[in-house]
């Protein structure tokens, strides 16, 4: 009985673990104990109607690119293409994230939204 019910902790357990990664530039931030607060910055592209999705969890790029706040797919090490915000949101929410607001900012030296950036913050939800 008790390697029965080790056995199903341990397949939960591991269950729970590969479900809740949210890998950036390598890093499953939800295992970062000090990360209680993300924003995600979703960007328009350039002629197209999908958006690039970055995450800032206050790492340090060290005057690298933005690529290194992309969400990687912990399987394959790919960039994830999310097809919408809301997507990402959806993404963070099922991954432990809870969404708290938005804000729409306008790129610099541009007053409208067009080409601006949506930035939405998250909090770890609690256990």
């Amino acid at each position: 009985m008790k390697k029965l019910f080790l056995s199903l902790a341990f397949v939960f357990g591991f269950a729970v673990t590969a479900f809740s990664q949210v890998v950036v530039d390598g890093v499953n931030i939800n295992n970062l104990q000090e990360v209680q607060m993300v924003r995600m910055i979703a960007q328009e592209r350039f002629l197209s109607n999908k958006v690039t999705i970055f995450i800032d969890y206050g790492q340090s790029i060290n005057g690298g690119s933005r690529n290194r706040m992309e969400v990687i797919d912990p399987n394959n090490g790919e960039r994830i293409k999310f097809n919408s915000v809301m997507h990402a949101v959806n993404y963070l929410i099922a991954n432990g994230w809870r969404y708290v607001e938005a804000m729409v900012l306008p790129s610099e030296g541009n007053a409208s939204s067009t080409g601006g950036s949506t930035q939405y913050l998250f909090v770890r939800e609690a256990a």
